[in-house]
């Protein structure tokens, strides 16, 4: 009861419950690569929250890319995320040199996913 009544709460509001992520990792010394694909309407609710979380944590959505002049690093890995959450849809390019230290749990996190998911 509780669950539908925020539910409807949500869509009054029209705050989008569910998000799609697309992650990428490429690059590194072996050059292999980490993809994965999240999909909120096919986790549980608990693991839905703590996502949810990161992102805002990260303020993904409000996050304006900072060029680094260390891009050209050998061997450093790049990440590529693409959240759709509602009518929001952004894709963010980091590497590690220019990894805002808010964005590491989002990565850490989809990155173990994408390993554990091979």
């Amino acid at each position: 009861m509780v669950a539908f009544w925020l539910g409807s709460v949500f869509n009054i509001l029209g705050i989008q419950d569910d998000f799609y992520i697309q992650f990428q990792r490429s690059g590194g010394f072996t050059g292999i690569s980490n993809n994965i694909d999240v999909d909120s309407k096919k986790l549980d609710a608990s693991e839905k929250e703590k996502i949810r979380q990161m992102i805002d944590q990260c303020n993904f959505f409000e996050f304006q890319r900072v060029d680094s002049l260390s891009k050209n690093i050998p061997d450093q890995f790049q990440y590529v995320i693409t959240i759709e959450q509602g009518d929001q849809k952004k894709t963010v390019e980091l590497t590690d040199s220019t990894v805002p230290e808010h964005f590491i749990p989002l990565i850490n996190y989809l990155n173990q996913k994408a390993r554990a998911a091979r």
